[in-house]
């Protein structure tokens, strides 16, 4: 959703970049909240479906549902009462996927011990996290296209969205329900504040969340600056959203076993790192993308960005599990929903700053909204700018200093 929601509200339902990137903050800054509180609930529940499946199940329903009355916005909405609809659609979306992620992310930890089982185990969380995405992000264009175009278009991807997102998520639920739990602590005791203190004690985990933080501003920026980089410097529409998702995908899914390989043989924290250093190169060539570039060098600058993007997942997704567990050792308490609480709540603070800081930029550099005008209105010089810095400077800085902050990982792969 992150990379349709700030250019649909922006070019066809008519808000201005700041209040639409204001409102997605409003409902990321909830979001953070949630998480603590999700997590720290879970980490205590105790039912026959274990303590994780009963959030994941009603988390997949509450998503789908606002996911569809996100882009079902009625026409004649428009002032206050449009920005209201929107910040409670966000806010419900929010909600459901907090409801469902933040569980989630604690099931790695809890079903295997062994380090290189879960970079295993992520590879193919990756693959297919990333056959997922080129389902949905592929069929975005074409159902709008599909719909009639605009707002239609969007309800009616919406719609189609929605239903396998529920189906996915439910199946999902289903399937976690009959996994046995093999590890875990003594149960967590205590309030958040005395949980939060406890968790300050693991240093391996907080120099990660730094790592992540990082990495994550990155891909909120790229995700709110994608389109606007399609139709105003490459003079492409939405279509071209197919185009890089589908080079992006490509290049992750045929580099993850190279990625998993360089991690068993050399560690993961090293291949972090040149992941890290290689997305931000990779980034910084989008300065030199024009208007009619030739498609080739288009394309193989996405499918370099889907290997770099597939390394930094890989490594990020089965180290956060490696924290989780020396976390257990070190203070013998079963803490994984908070980990992952925190973990959560700095990919929806990124999430919420993205574009946030992208509708500011974009806003202060005089950027023209389309407001579902037929022809994209032409930008000024300044604009123009601000959109190349959002989807190449920004992004490559966030990576460096992720790099930098991972020199001092120091947790061994025991």
């Amino acid at each position: 959703m992150s990379l349709l929601v700030l250019f649909y509200l922006t070019e066809y339902v008519g808000l201005s970049p700041a209040v639409a990137g204001l409102l997605i903050f409003i409902s990321r800054l909830w979001d953070i909240f949630a998480s603590l509180a999700v997590g720290q609930w879970s980490d205590r529940t105790q039912s026959r479906w274990g303590k994780r499946v009963p959030f994941l199940l009603v988390g997949a329903p509450l998503t789908a549902l606002a996911y569809f009355i996100l882009f079902a916005i009625p026409v004649g909405l428009s002032g206050l009462a449009l920005n209201a609809y929107v910040l409670v659609a966000l806010l419900l979306y929010a909600s459901g996927y907090t409801l469902f992620v933040v569980p989630y992310l604690t099931i790695p930890v809890e079903i295997t011990s062994v380090p290189h089982e879960r970079t295993r185990m992520m590879t193919f969380r990756v693959a297919f996290m990333t056959l997922s995405s080129l389902i949905v992000s592929g069929l975005g264009p074409v159902l709008i296209t599909q719909y009639g175009g605009g707002r239609a278009g969007y309800a009616g991807m919406g719609a189609v969205h929605s239903l396998i997102i529920l189906l996915a998520m439910f199946s999902c639920a289903l399937i976690v329900a009959r996994i046995p739990v093999v590890t875990g602590g003594a149960p967590t005791s205590g309030s958040i504040l005395a949980q939060l203190r406890n968790v300050l004690k693991n240093r391996p985990f907080k120099i990660f969340i730094g790592v992540k933080l990082c990495q994550l501003m990155s891909t909120a920026t790229v995700g709110a600056s994608l389109l606007y980089m399609a139709r105003y410097i490459l003079g492409e529409g939405e279509g071209f959203l197919v185009r890089f998702v589908i080079f992006q995908i490509a290049g992750t899914l045929l580099s993850l076993p190279a990625w998993s390989w360089l991690a068993k043989r050399y560690g993961k924290r090293l291949i972090y790192i040149a992941a890290g250093y290689f997305y931000a190169a990779i980034a910084l060539t989008w300065l030199f993308a024009i208007t009619g570039e030739v498609d080739w060098v288009t394309n193989a600058r996405i499918f370099m960005i889907g290997v770099a993007t597939s390394g930094l997942l890989v490594m990020g997704f089965s180290i956060l599990p490696d924290t989780m567990a020396h976390n257990t050792k070190s203070s013998g308490v079963s803490q994984e929903g908070t980990l992952a609480a925190i973990y959560s709540m700095v990919e929806k603070g990124t999430a919420a700053f993205g574009p946030l800081i992208a509708g500011m930029l974009l806003e202060s550099s005089g950027f023209i909204s389309a407001g579902g005008a037929n022809l994209p209105p032409t930008q000024p010089q300044s604009a123009l700018i601000a959109i190349l810095m959002l989807a190449s400077v920004v992004p490559a800085i966030c990576n460096v200093a992720g790099a930098l902050l991972l020199i001092k990982f120091d947790l061994k792969e025991e």
